[in-house]
C-alpha cells in the first residue's frame, strides 16, 4: 500500500529519462503542475492545522481543479469537513479518496476514525483492517490501537485484545493500547501482567480517569495503600465528575 503522495516510481523515472526532445516541454509542464498541486495541498494542510478552514478550502479547491482524482486532496477535504461538522461532505470526500486510490492508507485510517466518531463501528473496522495491512505505514501502531477500541465497542474482547497486542508489538510505548490491554488483563484476573502493562502506560502517558481507577484497583489487589491514596487523590481532584470517580466512591 502507498502511504504518501507524489512518490516517484521507477516507471516514471524511466519514462522521464527516455523522453525525446520534442516532448521535453510537455513533460516539464506536467512536472510543474505536480509541484503546484503538492504546494497547494501542503498549504491546505498547514491552514487546516491552524484551524483556518477558509484558506484551507481555497487551496484544496485549487488542488482538486488541477487533479480531480487527487486522493490526498480529497482525504484532507474529508478531515476538514469532519472538523466543521459537515459529516455528509466529509464522507463523500473520504469515499472519493479511496475510490481514486484504494491503496492510500492515510485515507483508510482517517475514514476509519471518522466512521468510529459517527458510531459506525462495523464500517470503521473495515477501513482500519485495510489500513493495518500496510507494513510501511508509519502510523500502523495507532491503526491497530484504533482497531482494538472499535472491537471493544462491538463487544469483541478477543479481537480487541489481539489488536492491542499487535499495536504494542509495533510500538512499545503505544499508550492507549497499553492501558486497554492492562484493563483487559485485570478483568481476566491476570493481575501481575495488568500491573506491568499499567506501569508501562504510566511511563509514557499522563494520568486519566481510567488509568487512575485501574491504579486504585491494582493497589487494592497488591495491598498497596500508598499507591491507592495517591491515585485516589488524582481521581478526586482532577476527575471529580468522571464515571470512574463515582465507581471509586461506591467501593470505598
Amino acid at each position: 500500500m502507498r502511504t504518501t503522495p507524489f512518490l516517484i516510481t521507477l516507471l516514471s523515472l524511466f519514462l522521464l529519462s527516455g523522453c525525446v526532445t520534442e516532448t521535453t516541454g510537455v513533460k516539464k509542464k506536467e512536472v510543474n503542475q505536480e509541484d503546484v498541486l503538492e504546494k497547494l495541498i501542503n498549504l491546505g494542510v498547514g491552514y487546516l492545522r491552524q484551524r483556518d478552514y477558509s484558506r484551507a478550502k481555497e487551496n484544496l479547491r485549487k488542488a482538486v481543479e488541477i487533479d480531480p482524482r487527487s486522493s490526498f486532496a480529497h482525504t484532507t477535504f474529508g478531515v476538514l469537513f469532519q472538523l466543521e461538522g459537515e459529516h455528509r461532505l466529509a464522507e463523500e470526500h473520504f469515499e472519493k479518496a479511496i475510490k481514486f486510490d484504494s491503496d492510500f492508507t492515510q485515507a483508510r485510517n482517517n475514514y476509519g476514525a471518522f466512521l468510529f466518531a459517527q458510531g459506525r463501528f462495523d464500517d470503521a473496522v473495515v477501513q482500519l483492517l485495510a489500513a493495518s495491512k500496510d507494513r510501511f505505514y508509519p502510523k500502523r501502531p495507532q491503526v491497530f490501537e484504533n482497531l482494538g477500541v472499535a472491537y471493544l465497542r462491538l463487544g469483541d474482547e478477543t479481537l480487541a485484545e489481539n489488536a492491542f497486542i499487535r499495536a504494542i508489538e509495533l510500538n512499545f510505548s503505544q499508550g492507549r493500547a497499553l492501558l486497554e490491554l492492562a484493563d483487559i488483563r485485570f478483568g481476566q484476573q491476570h493481575f501481575t501482567e495488568s500491573r506491568r502493562l499499567y506501569l508501562r502506560h504510566a511511563g509514557v502517558s499522563q494520568q486519566s480517569a481510567r488509568s487512575a481507577w485501574l491504579c486504585i484497583r491494582l493497589a487494592r489487589v497488591f495491598d498497596n495503600p500508598d499507591q491507592e491514596a495517591s491515585c485516589s487523590i488524582v481521581l478526586r481532584n482532577i476527575f471529580p465528575a468522571s464515571a470512574e470517580y463515582k465507581q471509586y466512591q461506591n467501593t470505598r
